[in-house]
Order: C-alpha cells, then structure tokens, then sequence
C-alpha cells in the first residue's frame, strides 16, 4: 500500500526482505532500488552509505538484516 512517509515504506518493505532473503536471494537486490527513498532527509547520506557499503558483503540473513537495520538506523537518529 501507499505509506505517507518513506520510513513507513522502510520499515514495510524490512518484512519482505526477510522473505527475499530466506528464499536465497540478496539484499542487494532489492535495496539498490532504495537508495534514493530518503533524499534531501536527514541521515540520507548514511542511509546510502550503509546499503551501498554492505548490502554486496552480506552473507547471511541475519548479517543482512543487522546492514538494513543500520541503514534505518542512520535516517531515524535525531537530526
């Protein structure tokens, strides 16, 4: 569905990745096309920088996850 504000699609679309992922496929995957969900945001910069630095180097599900994790972590820090 729609969400009003792109952390709400983040936190969404964390459920689908979790099932990506157990089907055995990559972070990179699907969030290469979530790089630019946070633009002119706070935090954005780091958003892009964790996806973009460990999404390839994940190797598990859980490593995954802690990457993505971190990735909202940075957009959700106070400002």
């Amino acid at each position: 569905p729609p969400f009003a504000d792109p952390l709400d699609a983040a936190r969404a679309t964390r459920d689908r990745i979790d099932a990506h992922l157990a089907a055995g496929g990559r972070l990179h995957q699907i969030t290469r096309h979530m790089l630019g969900l946070f633009h002119g945001r706070p935090g954005a910069r780091g958003w892009r920088r964790q996806l973009s630095e460990g999404a390839s180097r994940a190797t598990d599900t859980a490593s995954a996850l802690a990457v993505y994790d971190a990735a909202l972590a940075e957009v959700m820090a106070p400002a």
